[in-house]
């Protein structure tokens, strides 16, 4: 039987239209399943919105790792720093940090590492099929992605991560200083070496990516119902503020907002934190780079975009209440204005906008099933949502129609916090 044929009466909620949620809404609206997405905000109005935009394949390494630990004092006492906490909220983030730094354990992060490659081998693939289904395959363009170095001496201890890069099948190239000046004549002359990264791409514009994806999913026959869900029940009811409705199957995929469902289902409750990021608009110089370019040295990104040159990047751990930090976005503009050799006309700089991403404590997301597969969890998946989206619609997919995935999802269970 296939999952189209077994699934037209199937009524399945999908929580949260990020690009988890909307990707795993269309696929499974695709495969004859009927949907609706329950989310207060609109479509990608929260971490989905203003990302870096950067399909990352290569980011296969945790941000828990041992060289993550002795960066923690200048985490808490540079608040400038790429990676910071805010001190007000350190004791509210102890319980995640903890549990952060148990992570860091070799074995920990050999085995993060393993599950990160495997799921991000998968994602760009997977992209390129969801969005052919729906001919829109310009939506993310697959022209590499480029890690800069200013430094000499930061290029020569990098070498010991291309070596693990090697190791996880991580296809690179390393440009000199002639072949970068030849191929981002715009890029700032104190860049000395280059990797690049072309099994990486990019997308023109986030947000319009989420909002084609969900126009296609309503297109289609899906409902989109701007209710907030107060609760959910192991039999499968979804209890919003405008009543209960009852369906066969539930995705869980609300981001930061799906650990109290969960902890209030099954008791569990996952170390997840609001890894806040950070990006600026600058208007006008979309042209000025070919690819997303990263800065080794000051911890950032470039992305050209359909409306201009997006600089983000930093991270910045605290409560998802706390104010927007707007010394983080003056950072990115001076850092970008470094980094380019015509600067930035701060004329051209627009939005300025923040992020909170889901960041679980090992930067593995949650891909499983709960209360006798009737809830399929997906979300967690910190800076890398849009990246791993389409690969995780995949598997929710999978899950939903009680087929084989096409990963091993064991790494990804909820039970590893219990």
């Amino acid at each position: 039987m296939t999952a189209k044929q077994g699934s037209t009466q199937q009524n399945v909620a999908v929580i949260g239209a990020g690009v988890i949620g909307i990707t795993s809404a269309l696929k499974l609206q695709q495969l004859g399943f009927k949907v609706t997405i329950f989310d207060p905000q609109g479509t990608a109005q929260g971490c989905s919105k203003g990302n870096a935009g950067h399909i990352a394949t290569e980011q296969v390494f945790p941000l828990a790792s041992p060289s993550t630990i002795k960066q923690i004092p200048n985490m808490l006492f540079a608040p400038q720093s790429p990676l910071s906490i805010r001190w007000r909220d350190v004791l509210s983030t102890l319980p995640w940090m903890i549990r952060f730094l148990y992570s860091a354990r070799k074995r920990s992060f050999d085995a993060s590492t393993r599950a990160l490659t495997e799921l991000n081998q998968h994602s760009l693939p997977s992209w390129e099929t969801l969005l052919s289904s729906i001919d829109e395959e310009g939506l993310i363009k697959v022209d590499g992605s480029l890690l800069v170095f200013e430094s000499e001496a930061l290029f020569e201890s990098y070498q010991q991560t291309l070596d693990a890069l090697n190791q996880a099948g991580v296809e690179y190239q390393i440009w000199d200083q002639l072949r970068l000046r030849r191929k981002l004549p715009k890029l700032g002359l104190q860049v000395r070496y280059g990797v690049f990264f072309p099994n990486t791409g990019h997308t023109i514009e986030p947000y319009e990516l989420c909002v084609s994806l969900n126009q296609r999913f309503q297109e289609l026959g899906g409902k989109f119902v701007e209710n907030g869900v107060l609760s959910l029940t192991k039999q499968g009811e979804v209890i919003t503020e405008n009543g209960t409705q009852q369906f066969d199957r539930i995705v869980l995929a609300a981001g930061l907002h799906s650990a109290p469902l969960v902890a209030s289902l099954t008791g569990i409750k996952v170390p997840i934190q609001a890894e806040r990021g950070y990006h600026v608009m600058v208007e006008k110089f979309d042209h000025e780079l070919p690819m997303a370019v990263s800065s080794a040295d000051r911890k950032f990104i470039m992305t050209p975009m359909k409306h201009g040159l997006r600089l983000a990047g930093t991270v910045e751990y605290g409560l998802p209440s706390a104010p927007f930090n707007r010394k983080r976005t003056e950072l990115l503009i001076k850092q970008g204005d470094i980094m380019l050799q015509d600067g930035i006309d701060r004329r051209a700089v627009g939005d300025h906008w923040m992020g909170e991403r889901p960041s679980t404590s090992d930067s593995l997301p949650v891909i499983d099933t709960i209360c006798d597969d009737k809830i399929v969890l997906a979300f967690g998946h910190q800076h890398l949502g849009l990246t791993q989206a389409a690969i995780t619609a995949d598997l929710v997919s999978q899950l939903i129609a009680n087929q084989p995935t096409s990963i091993n999802v064991a790494p990804f269970t909820l039970r590893r916090f219990s």
